[in-house]
């Protein structure tokens, strides 16, 4: 029979926590000197000490640590603490005292549950022998109700003073519940594999199908085999393997070799067969962890260490890739991905990436809900950007065939950028502050192709921080020098400010949103400038800052034109760049955002304030002055920004 090979390759040494509850009388101790010590001492302590059992004692090599727990409700704390530590739980019961399995249904396992306790745990009835006991039924037919309704409970096992080795099965089985868990690949109310597990499977399947041809040859199966188990098989043994599916499953199998479906179904019928260690070693050779997801010694999270000021980029290396990924998946050419194409991508991944926030309507999308080439990369650049790791993860999944390091790369500080006086990142991150229902949203909207909505103001007071990503093109340029824009709308907090330092320094380009229309919302715009200019001068981080005149299709309030000109230039930035999100007129805002970052020495405010103290001063003299006219706006402006520059 095909995969002969048992054995966990993790090789972890940590011992596994066993913890034994149940009710007084139950067997507690008993159980675990029995499986110590292979012998039964009817008089023991009432709670033994921590017993270390060596990896010698396991077939899997593991040491374990088992706790024995007191029934005494006074300590009850004691037994939390332990069951929350615990890797695994044997719950014991007395054949001879029906009260005590009562009590398992009715106040162990709805405990467990209440202290959202998730792990396995192996139900140990402890038979009293002597010539009196009749066994009339089994422990299978007593505790299959409760197995049933508490699907946690992997397992039960009857032992007894004159069945030792039972007792060391119920600590082999708990332990090997921790090691081989079936909750994470197997649905046993229908029977079939969890999509996690599938999803594992298929990547194993697909790393191991070398010349690509949907089907697992005889070579390649020995291949995998002396990967996962360090044992070649032998000729006789794939074909009786063969044989033996042409019979149970007939499409598993072909004159050329394994396929997908009769890869899958094996390992379904190692579960049923008892023999799911088989699978999970297989799993562990390939990295994944209880939650079947690669685990972190095989992501390079030294590849991206940074400093706060510096990001992190896909490689052409990777972008290249990922343009042959999708070309693959759009299968008619059209530039369009659409959405269940998008599924066959990551189906060897734990689930997509980009169902949820932050990644969920955060770029253009076609018609029928699909993405373009462009799009899809935008998409893998943010990843890149906020949660390089996650990036790294789903590369593999998607079986990126390179080192995973090479797949990304960290940008120059950006001190060294306003040194050289200009910066070479390809993805740049634009923050968006502004005052609420200035147009915050309906820009992010309109930069990802949406459609104008009045209602889309409303949000603009949302606390929610929210991304918008797209390719910014630029006329006669070739393609591969496009540039990636990432949009983050800043969340307003009236109370105090909404950032900090740390996250401040992620910002390439800061721009500052207000209504043309309304000198309240010119001035919050800013103070915002003020605020955010001097905290990132404070911190030792210096970004262009660019103000942005919306909703330019509405009258523009009394001196608007003279004030911000006055304003910005008085502080070394650009004039405020008037758009209509309404209209669709951006004014090429997008593409001046970009040169900003490339520039990164120009467009910053000339505040130089040591002091945070400053912003509460400038907040003062807001509250202090009335203003009532234009010019004396205009002039408070000023003063504000002046204020904030010549403070020390």
């Amino acid at each position: 029979m095909m995969w002969m090979g048992v054995g966990d390759s993790s090789g972890s040494p940590k011992p596994i926590r066993i913890a034994v509850v149940g009710e007084k009388g139950s067997g507690k101790s008993s159980l675990i000197m029995a499986a110590a010590r292979n012998t039964f001492h009817p008089n023991i302590p009432s709670v033994l000490p921590y017993t270390n059992l060596p990896s010698e004692f396991f077939p899997d090599r593991i040491p374990a640590t088992v706790i024995d727990t007191s029934s005494r409700p006074e300590d009850m704390g004691k037994v939390v603490k332990e069951v929350k530590q615990a890797d695994a739980i044997v719950l014991t019961f007395a054949f001879d005292r029906p009260e005590t399995l009562d009590r398992l249904s009715k106040y162990w396992l709805p405990l467990f549950r209440q202290l959202e306790v998730r792990v396995p745990i192996i139900v140990a009835g402890y038979e009293v022998d002597n010539k009196e006991t009749t066994k009339q039924t089994s422990i299978e037919q007593i505790t299959s109700p409760m197995m049933q309704q508490y699907r946690e409970v992997e397992t039960s096992i009857q032992w007894s003073a004159q069945r030792l080795n039972q007792a060391t099965k119920v600590l082999y089985y708990a332990q090997k519940a921790v090691i081989h868990p079936v909750g994470p690949v197997f649905n046993q109310e229908t029977n079939v594999l969890k999509p996690r597990c599938i999803a594992a499977l298929k990547r194993i399947f697909l790393l191991s199908d070398h010349n690509m041809d949907g089907i697992l040859s005889d070579a390649e199966l020995n291949e995998l085999q002396k990967k996962c188990f360090d044992t070649p098989l032998v000729p006789c043994e794939i074909n009786q393997m063969k044989k033996a599916m042409q019979v149970k499953f007939p499409q598993g199998v072909n004159e050329r070799g394994l396929t997908l479906d009769g890869f899958l179904f094996l390992n379904t019928r190692y579960i049923e067969e008892a023999r799911i260690q088989t699978l999970w070693t297989m799993l562990r050779k390939f990295g994944y962890n209880n939650d079947l997801r690669l685990g972190d010694d095989l992501i390079p999270y030294s590849s991206f260490k940074r400093e706060a000021d510096q990001s992190v980029e896909l490689t052409n290396v990777a972008i290249e890739f990922l343009r042959e990924v999708y070309e693959f998946f759009d299968n008619d050419g059209d530039n369009n991905l659409e959405p269940h194409e998008t599924g066959y991508i990551f189906e060897t991944a734990p689930e997509s990436p980009w169902t949820e926030a932050p990644y969920k309507d955060v770029t253009e999308e076609t018609k029928d809900g699909g993405l373009s080439l462009e799009a899809f990369l935008s998409l893998w650049s943010l990843m890149t950007l906020i949660d390089p790791g996650r990036s790294l993860e789903y590369l593999m999944y998607i079986r990126f065939p390179y080192d995973p390091s090479s797949a990304i790369r960290v940008t120059r500080k950006r001190v060294l950028d306003l040194k050289e006086k200009k910066s070479e990142r390809k993805v740049v991150q634009c923050f968006v502050f502004g005052p609420k229902n200035a147009g915050k949203s309906a820009l992010l909207d309109q930069f990802i192709g949406r459609s104008y909505d009045d209602d889309s103001n409303n949000n603009n007071g949302s606390t929610d921080e929210r991304y918008a990503v797209n390719m910014v093109k630029e006329p006669g340029v070739v393609a591969n020098t496009d540039k990636t824009l990432v949009l983050k709308e800043i969340r307003i907090q009236e109370d105090g400010f909404m950032l900090s330092n740390k996250a401040l320094a992620a910002c390439d380009v800061a721009i500052f949103i207000y209504d043309s229309s309304d000198d309240s919302s010119w001035n919050r715009a800013i103070d915002l400038l003020a605020e955010v200019a001097t905290i990132g001068e404070d911190a030792g981080f210096k970004f262009p800052c660019l103000m942005v005149a919306a909703k330019t299709d509405l009258d523009p309030f009394p001196m608007a034109i003279q004030e911000s000109t006055r304003v910005t230039q008085d502080i070394g930035i650009d004039a405020p760049i008037p758009i209509s999100s309404k209209l669709g007129d951006f004014g090429n805002l997008f593409r001046k955002i970009l040169t900003a970052a490339e520039h990164p020495h120009l467009n910053i405010p000339e505040i130089e304030s040591k002091k945070k103290g400053s912003c509460k001063l400038i907040k003062r003299s807001l509250m202090a002055v009335s203003i009532g006219t234009a010019a004396l706006i205009a002039g408070l402006a000023s003063f504000r920004l002046y204020t904030a520059r010549k403070l020390s």
